[in-house]
C-alpha cells in the first residue's frame, strides 16, 4: 500500500485542526469563568484531562492502526466512554457555574468532530463492505492491524506539536491554577 497522498489527509488535517482549536476555546470558556477560583477547580480540571487522555488514545488508534471493524468498535467505545464521561462533569459543574452558549456550542463541536473522523476514517472500507454483492462475502475485519504505511513524519509531527501547544499545555496550565487556588487539604490529597 503506499503512502496517503497530501489530498487524502486534508480532510482529516481540517478535522483535527477544528478539534485542536475546539480543544483551546474550550480552554478559554474555563479560564473566562474562574473554575479555579470560583467553581469546581481540581475535580473539573481532572475529568479535562481524563477526556484529552480518552481521545488521545482514540488519535493515536486512528494514526497507527488499519481501519477495521475492530478499530471503528475501538473509537466508537473511546467516543462513548468520552461522552459518559463528558455527562458526569457536567453534572458536577452545571449546579455550581455558568455554561455558556458558547461553551455549549464549543462541546457540540468537541462531540461530532470525533464521529465525523470515524466516517472518513472508514468510509473507503463502509463503501467496499456495502458493495460486496455475495452476502457470505460480507465479513468484518476484527483485527488490530498496524497501518502499512504511517501518514508523512512531518504530519505526525506538525498534530504532535499541535495537540501539545494547544490543548496539553492549555490543561497543563489549568491544572495548575486550580491547584494553586484549592484548599490546602484538597492539594495533598491530589
Amino acid at each position: 500500500m503506499s503512502p496517503p497522498q497530501p489530498a487524502a489527509l486534508l480532510p482529516f488535517g481540517v478535522l483535527m485542526a477544528l478539534w485542536i482549536a475546539a480543544g483551546a476555546v474550550d480552554w478559554w470558556c474555563h479560564r473566562r469563568t474562574r473554575i479555579e477560583a470560583t467553581t469546581t477547580g481540581l475535580a473539573e480540571s481532572a475529568f479535562h484531562w481524563a477526556l484529552f487522555l480518552q481521545m488521545g488514545a482514540a488519535v493515536l488508534a486512528a494514526l497507527l492502526l488499519e481501519a477495521t471493524a475492530g478499530l471503528v468498535a475501538f473509537l466508537l467505545a473511546m467516543w462513548l466512554l468520552h461522552e459518559a464521561a463528558t455527562w458526569l462533569e457536567l453534572r458536577m459543574v452545571a449546579p455550581v457555574r455558568t455554561i455558556t452558549p458558547l461553551e455549549q456550542m464549543v462541546h457540540s463541536f468537541m462531540e461530532i468532530l470525533p464521529l465525523a473522523g470515524i466516517l472518513l476514517l472508514c468510509r473507503p472500507e463502509l463503501e467496499a463492505w456495502l458493495s460486496t454483492p455475495d452476502d457470505a462475502e460480507r465479513t468484518l475485519d476484527w483485527r488490530w492491524i498496524p497501518r502499512e504505511s504511517l501518514p508523512p513524519v512531518p504530519v505526525l509531527a506538525g498534530y504532535a506539536l499541535a495537540i501539545a501547544a494547544c490543548n496539553a499545555l492549555l490543561l497543563a496550565e489549568e491544572s495548575w491554577r486550580c491547584w494553586r487556588h484549592a484548599p490546602r487539604g484538597a492539594q495533598s490529597a491530589a
